[in-house]
Formats: C-alpha cells, structure tokens, sequence
C-alpha cells in the first residue's frame, strides 16, 4: 500500500469516526429533550390530577347545583338580630309531614299586610341550646334566658318579643286571622 493510499484510509476513517461522534451526540441531544418533556408532562399530568383536581378522568357530567341561599331560615341565636322593627320567627319542625304549619304559612305569607316570617327549624342541632320540651320562657329578654318550645310562633317588636304564641292550633289561627 501506498502512503497516499494509507493517507486516504486515515482521513476516510476520521470521516466516519466524526460523522459516528456527531450521530452520537444528536441522538444523546434528542434523548435528552424527549426525556425531559415526559417528565414535564408527566408532572403536570400529577399535579392536575392530586394536587389541583383540574384533571379528571371520569366520564360522568360534574354539573353543579344551583346554590339557594334562603334567607328566611335562620337559627334561633339570631331570634333579635334582624333589621325588620316588627316580624314573626317560627319554631317549627319543617320536615314532619303532619303539620300543616308550612300550609298556613304561605297562606299567611302571600297576603300583602303579612309581617316577615323567619323560620327555625327545631331539629337542627345548633338550635338545640334553646328548644326545651318543658318549661318554656315566653317573657325572655335575651338570649341567654330564652326557651322555647316547638312549634312556636314569637313576634318581635323592636328587638323585644311582644308576642308568643305556643301550640300548632294556635299559631294556624294566627296565620288564619291576619
């Protein structure tokens, strides 16, 4: 062999040994790239998943209820705290199916001289403190001394109660005769 022949050889050899390092490298530079996007991917994918909950799988339609806010019920705690001078509250239990309070209510309620009702319910447990089954408190000035039976229909005049009518048949006479 000829020393032009071994020239040609070492240059060809050092041709394909760059062309080999430079495939070499793109391939690690491309590697590198995909490597890092599935982790970013894959990041953003668990974090939407656990932390934020933006990302959900479930194919079930997450409509949400219309809230109502109803202003008419109130806990008993906030017997003296409204803005109205003159207004009725009614301790009741609105879920016995029994009762035709809620009946006469409205009846009462669509008349245009009705005073503002605001119902109590006497299940709830936050109003516990204040439903009694004996011994009830119709002169009570605060809400420390105050007792109440259920049903109950109170009327307070001025952040005072000036009325306190006791017993369904009663309150349903109320209702009927205003």
């Amino acid at each position: 062999m000829s020393k032009k022949q071994i020239l040609k050889n070492i240059q060809k050899d050092k041709k394909e040994t760059v062309t080999k390092s430079e495939k070499d490298s793109y391939f690690k530079f491309v590697t590198t790239v995909s490597i890092l996007l599935l982790i970013f991917i894959l990041t953003y994918f668990l974090i939407g998943l656990f932390y934020t909950k933006e990302i959900k799988f479930n194919s079930k339609d997450d409509t949400k209820a219309e809230v109502n806010i109803d202003n008419g019920t109130i806990m008993l705690g906030q017997l003296f705290d409204k803005a109205d001078d003159e207004y009725y509250v009614l301790v009741y239990n609105p879920s016995d199916k029994t009762s035709s309070i809620a009946t006469w209510l409205n009846v009462y309620q669509s008349k245009e001289s009705a005073l503002p009702v605001y119902k109590v319910d006497s299940e709830k447990k936050f109003n516990s403190n204040y439903i009694v089954l004996d011994n009830s408190n119709p002169l009570a000035t605060t809400l420390s001394n105050l007792r109440v039976k259920s049903p109950t229909l109170i009327k307070i005049t001025n952040k005072n109660i000036s009325g306190y009518i006791e017993g369904e048949d009663n309150i349903i006479n109320v209702f009927k005769g205003n």
